[in-house]
C-alpha cells in the first residue's frame, strides 16, 4: 500500500488521470485521427453510400456502435492507468490489453513540460511530461491530471542532491544569503516578438509547407487569369506585375511567421530558480518547460541572416540526449527574441562565468581556398543539371549563337560563377571562428546566418585529430569534438596548434573526471 506523503497531499497514495481529461482526449484523438486519414475516411464513406442496402440509418448505427467501443475502451485505459510517487521515485502503470509500468527517479529527470491546450484551461486540466537522460524515447506523459497535482510532481522530481546538499551542508546554506524564488529573467515584448517572428527561421518553415500548393497555383492562374479582366490598380508591365506578386508573397510569409511566433511565445517569461531554469509561454496552447542546469550540456547562440541585420536572435539549450534535427527543435528549451546584449546575459545564466567576450580565432586561409573549390564545383554542377533539365531549348538557343557570341556568354557565366564561389567562400570562412574562454570552448559557423555553440570542455565525450594527405602537405589539421548530441568540427588548423588544443581539452576532463565528487550527488 502507497504511503500517503504529508508534504503534497495531492500525491497521496495512488492517483489517476481526470475523467475530464479522457473524453477530452477521446475527442482531441478522434479528430487527429480523421485529419490524418481523411482521404480514406471519405472513400470508405463514399464506398458505403453506393451500397443499396446501406442506408443513412445504418451508417449512423455503425458510427453509434463505434462511439461507444471507443468510450468502453477509454473508460477501461483510465481505469488501467494509474500513477504515484514513492519517495523519489515516480511510478506509472497503464495498458490496456498489456500492463506496463515505468519507474523514474528524480536524479534520472531531465526535463519536465507542461502544456495546457485551450481546451484543458476551464477544466484546470494540464498535461504533463518528463523526459530522462536517454532524450526524447525515453518520454513518459500523463496527459490529463489537475494542475496542483502537476506542480506538486514538479517540486518532487527536483534532482536529488539540492535536498542532500542543504542537509549535509546546514552552516554554509544558512551562512549564503537566502536566493529569491523564481527570479524572472527575462520577459518578451511585443516588438521583441515580432522581430523574433521576423528572423527566425518559421518563414523556411512555412515556405517549405506551402511549397505543394504553387504547382495547382500556378495551374489555376494560367487558366483563369486569361478569361478575367485585371483591376485598374494592377500593373500593365510584366516586369512590375512580377515585382508585385513577389512582395505580396514575401509579405505573406513574413506574417505567418509572425503569427506562428506569437502563437508559439506570446506572454514568454523566463524565470530562475537556482538549479531549475523555467519558461512560461504560449497564446492558446500554454506551454511550461523546465530546464536542469545539471542537465544541460551545449548552448547555441542562433542568428539567421535577416536576425544578423535586425540584431536579433535566439539561445537553444541542449541537454543529454537531445534529438538532432531541425523538427525536435521546436521541443527544445528556446529562449526566443533576444538582442545581443540580453543574449549574453543569458548565456551567462545558463553558464556562470561565461561572457563571450574573447575575439575569435579563424581557421587557416588555406580553408577558404577549398570552400572556393567546392563551391565552384557545385555551381557548375547545378547549371549542367539546370542545363539538362530545360533539355532542347537552351540547346537551340545555344546553336542559335555565333562563335564569338558564345565564348563570351560562356566566360560571362563562368566569371559569375566564379565571383559568386568567391563571395560565398569568404562569407562561410569569416563567419568560422573559434575560442576558448575559461573552461569553455567558444565555436561559430555559418554563411549568411550563424550558429554560436557554447559548452564546457568536460562536455566533450571524444577528441580526434584528422589529417587528409593535402593537409599532411600544408601543415594544418582538423579537430573533431565529439558531443553527446552531435559532432563540433574545426577545420585547417595548424597542426601543432590543433594537437596543442586536443591535448588541453582531453587534460581538462580528465582532471574533471578524476577530481572527487561531491557526496550529495
Amino acid at each position: 500500500m502507497a504511503k500517503r506523503d504529508p508534504a503534497d497531499p495531492a500525491l497521496a497514495g495512488w492517483q489517476r488521470l481526470s475523467p475530464w481529461a479522457m473524453g477530452l482526449l477521446l475527442i482531441s484523438g478522434g479528430a487527429s485521427l480523421l485529419r490524418q486519414h481523411l482521404p480514406l475516411v471519405a472513400g470508405a464513406g463514399a464506398g458505403l453510400a453506393m451500397v443499396e442496402r446501406i442506408g443513412l440509418r445504418e451508417m449512423a448505427l455503425g458510427g453509434v456502435l463505434l462511439l461507444g467501443a471507443a468510450l468502453l475502451l477509454s473508460l477501461a485505459y483510465y481505469r488501467r492507468f494509474r500513477f504515484r510517487l514513492d519517495g523519489d521515485l515516480l511510478i506509472i502503470c497503464r495498458g490496456l490489453l498489456e500492463r506496463r509500468e515505468f519507474k523514474v527517479a528524480a536524479e534520472h529527470v531531465q526535463q519536465v513540460e507542461i502544456h495546457q491546450p485551450f481546451y484543458m484551461r476551464p477544466f484546470g486540466l494540464v498535461q504533463w511530461q518528463v523526459e530522462t537522460r536517454a532524450g526524447e524515447a525515453s518520454r513518459i506523459a500523463l496527459p490529463g491530471i489537475r494542475r496542483d497535482v502537476a506542480e506538486a510532481l514538479d517540486r518532487r522530481l527536483r534532482p536529488a542532491w539540492d535536498a542532500a546538499k542543504a542537509a549535509s551542508e546546514p552552516a554554509e546554506a544558512a551562512a549564503e544569503p537566502a536566493r529569491p524564488v523564481a527570479r524572472l529573467r527575462y520577459r518578451i515584448t511585443p516588438g521583441a516578438l515580432v522581430l523574433h517572428g521576423l528572423a527566425s527561421r518559421s518563414v523556411y518553415v512555412i515556405a517549405a509547407m506551402l511549397s505543394p500548393l504553387v504547382r495547382p497555383l500556378e495551374r489555376w492562374l494560367h487558366e483563369t487569369l486569361p478569361q478575367t479582366t485585371p483591376p485598374a490598380w494592377l500593373p500593365t508591365s510584366a516586369p512590375a506585375a512580377v515585382a508585385l506578386g513577389m512582395a505580396a508573397l514575401l509579405l505573406g510569409l513574413a506574417l505567418l511567421s509572425v503569427l506562428a511566433a506569437w502563437w508559439r511565445f506570446h506572454g514568454y517569461r523566463l524565470h530562475d530558480d537556482g538549479e531549475r531554469q523555467r519558461q512560461v509561454s504560449g497564446l492558446f496552447n500554454r506551454r511550461e518547460q523546465v530546464l536542469m542546469l545539471s542537465r544541460l550540456q551545449v548552448v547555441e547562440w542562433v542568428q539567421t541572416g535577416l536576425g544578423r541585420l535586425l540584431r536579433r536572435g535566439y539561445l537553444v539549450c541542449h541537454q543529454f540526449g537531445a534529438a538532432g534535427g531541425a523538427e525536435a527543435e521546436a521541443r527544445r528549451f528556446v529562449v526566443p527574441g533576444l538582442g545581443l546584449a540580453d543574449g549574453r546575459r543569458l548565456a551567462g545564466v545558463f553558464w556562470p562565468g561565461l561572457a563571450m567576450a574573447t575575439p575569435l580565432a579563424r581557421v587557416e586561409p588555406l580553408y577558404r581556398r577549398v570552400l572556393f573549390l567546392r563551391m565552384l564545383l557545385a555551381l557548375m554542377a547545378a547549371a549542367l543539371v539546370g542545363a539538362w533539365l530545360l533539355g532542347g531549348g537552351v540547346s537551340v538557343r545555344l546553336a542559335s549563337l555565333s562563335v564569338p557570341a558564345l565564348a563570351s556568354a560562356v566566360a560571362v557565366g563562368l566569371a559569375g560563377f566564379v565571383a559568386l564561389a568567391a563571395l560565398l567562400a569568404q562569407l562561410r570562412w569569416r563567419a568560422l571562428g573559434w575560442a576558448r574562454e575559461g573552461e569553455y570552448l567558444i565555436v561559430r559557423e555559418g554563411l549568411l546566418g550563424q550558429r554560436t555553440r557554447l559548452f564546457p570542455t568536460g562536455s566533450l565525450v571524444a577528441v580526434e585529430v584528422q589529417q587528409s594527405w593535402l593537409q599532411r602537405r600544408r601543415g594544418v589539421a582538423t579537430l573533431h569534438l565529439h558531443l553527446a548530441n552531435g559532432p563540433v568540427t574545426l577545420p585547417y588548423l595548424r597542426a601543432e596548434q590543433a594537437n596543442d588544443l586536443a591535448n588541453r581539452l582531453l587534460a581538462g576532463v580528465e582532471a574533471e573526471d578524476s577530481a572527487p565528487a561531491p557526496s550529495v550527488r
